[in-house]
């Protein structure tokens, strides 16, 4: 029989050579060292050369330049340390993991390699720090309102319109790189939605009368401070153990309109800043039906602060788990900002309820999110993408409608472990049956 130990490294560095593959190819990276330092890591893990394994890794976390990009490979460094039997380097490497962002508080209390690591008086003062911010996080009044990436991106905008020869290396450097963790997080995990930097630089090439119009609006998000107060505070009054990160606004390049990371919430400002004024001529008809006036940015900050308080809820991979997350997102968001974050969809959606509905019934427990959720591609002018959202919306509402304790119907949602017991409890069909 195969070492357990052993095993599990082998198979973590046959993950991480996957996931780092996935990010060279995908977020363009641009770091040739570190790719070569991740390489070599990988082959020394696999060899079961964990001290020069370790060394490796720490050399490409040091080596990348953004935060994102750091966290992964100093957690695996810690690991090989940890196997090498350098409990105190893996220590220290830890505390940078954690300082890049890392929150696994179950891989690091539970993980059997780490055993001696843990025996370290300094590991008690590093979970405490980690508890100490989870704590913080409770308090509404706590979280902070992050736009300075939207600054930088205008003035890096200035220098690009002056000379966009050199556009992907200029957005890369200078507004990437030198931006927030936050944004570094969006570029790491949303930007490859569009093609990574290539993707975001012919974004702005070919919408230059969209950007020019919103950029107004995007230099007034710090005005929404006090609005946003208002709905974390609604939050909490509807759920009791909501936690409120920071949440960060960036211009995306239309790559996402929010996002759930380990700093908190992020927002694709530049995909919900606009006025009845904005030009849509650069606009496909998927962006046209999406782009949001910058009044209704709200509604998504509560969207996705919704999503934040999701982390109890049990995962599947059904269509109807998706379905019911995202719509519990817009519904709960609509109890506490006033409107649901797409609107457009129920509008849509009147007269059309038994067939979408027909429709979804044959899918819902199939691993076939892709033509409910995030469907872009299959947006027509008869038939908008997302219906997944509309879906789980009602299905959410019928559950509250149906409850006669509300804060309680609240919690339950957040805290689905069965998403077929939870629908088989409710009368949604039967609501929408009797619709048009």
């Amino acid at each position: 029989m195969r070492n357990p130990v052993l095993l599990r490294a082998t198979q973590l560095c046959v993950l991480v050579a996957l996931l780092l593959i996935s990010e060279r190819i995908f977020s363009q990276d641009f770091n040739p060292e570190a790719d070569r330092y991740q390489k070599l890591a990988d082959s020394l893990g696999e060899a079961k050369q964990y001290k020069a394994a370790a060394r490796n890794y720490f050399a490409e976390s040091e080596t990348r330049r953004m935060v994102a990009y750091k966290r992964q490979p100093a957690v695996n460094a810690t690991y090989f340390y940890a196997m090498a039997d350098m409990p105190d380097s893996a220590l220290v490497i830890l505390q940078k993991a954690v300082k890049y962002g890392f929150r696994n508080r179950n891989w690091m209390d539970s993980e059997p390699g780490l055993a001696a690591v843990r025996k370290n008086k300094a590991y008690a003062a590093l979970t405490k720090y980690i508890a100490d911010e989870e704590k913080a996080q409770q308090n509404p009044d706590q979280a902070a309102v992050i736009t300075s990436d939207i600054a930088l991106f205008w003035k890096v905008y200035d220098q690009y319109k002056k000379d966009p020869s050199n556009a992907q290396q200029l957005f890369l450097k200078e507004y990437f790189e030198k931006g927030t963790p936050d944004l570094q997080e969006y570029f790491k995990t949303k930007t490859p939605n569009i093609g990574g930097v290539k993707g975001f630089v012919h974004n702005l090439e070919t919408m230059p009368d969209y950007y020019a119009s919103i950029r107004a609006n995007t230099e007034q998000v710090s005005s929404l401070e006090d609005s946003l107060r208002i709905i974390f505070r609604n939050m909490k009054q509807w759920y009791q153990p909501a936690t409120f990160p920071n949440v960060a606004f960036v211009i995306g390049g239309w790559s996402s309109g929010g996002t759930v990371t380990n700093y908190g919430s992020i927002m694709g400002v530049d995909m919900q800043a606009a006025s009845k004024q904005t030009p849509t001529h650069e606009l496909n008809l998927w962006q046209k039906k999406n782009m949001l006036l910058f009044n209704e940015l709200k509604h998504v900050v509560a969207h996705e602060l919704v999503h934040v308080q999701q982390a109890n809820m049990a995962g599947d991979t059904t269509l109807l788990c998706h379905a019911i997350k995202e719509g519990m997102a817009d519904f709960i968001g609509e109890l506490i900002s006033g409107r649901t974050a797409n609107q457009r969809l129920h509008v849509w959606a009147v007269g059309h309820e038994r067939k979408v509905w027909e429709d979804f019934k044959k899918e819902m427990y199939l691993d076939r999110y892709a033509n409910w959720i995030a469907n872009s591609s299959q947006e027509t002018a008869d038939r908008p993408a997302d219906l997944g959202y509309w879906v789980g919306y009602q299905i959410c509402k019928a559950y509250f409608e149906q409850a006669a304790d509300k804060k309680q119907a609240v919690h339950d949602m957040l805290n689905i472990k069965d998403y077929r017991a939870f629908f088989e409890r409710i009368k949604v069909e039967e609501k929408l049956n009797r619709s048009r």
